[in-house]
């Protein structure tokens, strides 16, 4: 799969599981409890039947396999990422090639199963954004996804949710695993994360989403996803 342009799709399900692979770009899929970046190297499982939108940031380069009801059954119900390695994204790549009319025989059931076995050791990570599902709360968090520069303070925010500062902090956490100012920084590295791989400035890009101080947004950003900020773009742009 490769495409040149923005992809968008709109809100949809596949009865089948999806593993979603990416080379180049950077894809947000978004379901309506959680948000997750796929980058350069990365793969997303979603559960067969499960309601998501997807986007890229300019072009990408990936691969999309389906997996059947009965396998399905055997990996987790909720979406979660996974680094490839070589061995599988090359079987990935492979396999993909094959989904538009190929007659499928001995060989490629074979290289199937070996990508399953290779699928199925690999770690999974469960890094995502989680949406509040309290209308009060997404009233917050869609806020601040469409500015993530916006910087009320906790008290504007709990305000702006009808509660007091104690209720907001309490039911927030409950809604999505996290403290509030966690979720925060990480919205804003994600949304960092889109506007590298659209091409920002790491400037632009930390001045974008509320940071005042570089070194801070350098920071932040590496501990997150584990790439200084210019290093991630160069990944993002990079046809390798």
């Amino acid at each position: 799969m490769q495409q040149a342009t923005r992809r968008i799709a709109d809100l949809h399900a596949h009865s089948r599981g999806q593993i979603f692979g990416i080379g180049h770009g950077v894809m947000a899929m978004r379901t309506e409890k959680a948000c997750w970046l796929v980058g350069p190297g990365q793969a997303l499982w979603l559960p067969p039947l499960l309601q998501h939108r997807a986007r890229s940031h300019g072009a990408i380069r990936g691969w999309s396999l389906f997996v059947d009801q009965n396998r399905s059954r055997i990996l987790p119900a909720d979406p979660f990422l996974m680094r490839g390695t070589p061995l599988l994204i090359a079987q990935a790549e492979r396999l993909s090639q094959c989904s538009s009319g190929e007659v499928w025989n001995d060989v490629l059931a074979r290289l199937a199963e070996t990508f399953w076995d290779e699928f199925l050791s690999l770690p999974q990570a469960s890094v995502s954004l989680p949406l509040p599902q309290d209308a009060r709360l997404r009233r917050v968090a869609d806020a601040l996804n469409e500015n993530p520069a916006d910087g009320r303070e906790q008290q504007d925010w709990a305000d702006e949710a009808s509660m007091s500062v104690r209720s907001f902090v309490r039911h927030f956490r409950v809604e999505t695993g996290m403290p509030f100012s966690a979720w925060r920084q990480r919205l804003r590295i994600l949304n960092a994360q889109e506007r590298l791989a659209s091409g920002a400035t790491v400037t632009g890009a930390a001045l974008g989403v509320g940071y005042e101080s570089l070194g801070a947004f350098n920071a932040t950003f590496r501990k997150i996803t584990g790439y200084p900020p210019s290093a991630y773009a160069k990944l993002c742009r990079s046809d390798a």
